[in-house]
């Protein structure tokens, strides 16, 4: 998947990738406002609020508690809310630009370090997204549902190297605690307010990425 054989693999920076390598977070959260709208408005701003309250798990097992405890409907198939979820967000998504300082780190360092990607997203839609948007070759292997971001870190972990999971929700927080993996939150406008009590290592942009992940992995 990656370029040259001849890298140096002292670090792993394994990324989210909604709302940390494009700003995907903002249309997923629009979509489960539209895909429940047909339910009525209150109960589809009740299952965007849950979304949001869960961001970076399996949109399928969001959809399992909304079905039971919101719509209190399990008719409708998990496989029709994905199809009208991706119809919603896919084109909308591969439109995003990706921020130009990402991209010039990832280019710049893909072979000096380990890339990896950890998402709540299905697996194959974010390697398809990958490869439109010319990113799939920077990244040593991309992880997604069904498994969790947990078993993500515990396979990427196998060796003894510097690790660094970036992330933007609670459940990437977790995920890096429990598996003893620093952690870098990128903040935005959705998660600002759940973070902003919080002591953590942030990042609002792109400026000096390098620098800061060094920063924190040899503190």
């Amino acid at each position: 998947m990656y370029a040259s054989k001849n890298t140096i693999n002292n670090v792993q920076i394994i990324f989210d990738f909604d709302g940390v390598i494009l700003s995907s977070h903002i249309i997923k959260s629009r979509g489960f406002y539209q895909i429940f709208k047909i339910f009525g408005k209150t109960k589809a701003k009740k299952a965007q609020k849950y979304h949001l309250s869960k961001s970076g798990i399996s949109r399928y097992k969001k959809f399992n508690y909304i079905k039971k405890n919101i719509l209190q409907n399990n008719k409708i198939t998990n496989i029709k809310l994905n199809k009208a979820f991706t119809n919603y967000c896919l084109k909308k998504i591969l439109n995003l630009k990706i921020n130009s300082k990402l991209i010039q780190f990832l280019k710049s360092n893909y072979e000096k370090y380990q890339f990896y990607i950890s998402t709540g997203s299905p697996q194959k839609e974010i390697i398809y997204i990958l490869k439109k948007k010319k990113l799939y070759s920077f990244f040593r292997k991309i992880y997604g549902s069904p498994s969790t971001k947990i078993t993500h870190i515990k396979k990427i972990k196998k060796t003894n190297k510097k690790r660094i999971f970036i992330g933007d929700s609670i459940d990437d927080f977790k995920a890096a605690k429990k598996t003893n993996t620093n952690f870098l939150l990128k903040i935005h406008r959705q998660n600002k307010k759940e973070f902003e009590k919080m002591n953590i290592n942030k990042i609002v942009n792109y400026d000096n990425l390098e620098k800061k992940i060094l920063t924190i992995l040899n503190d």
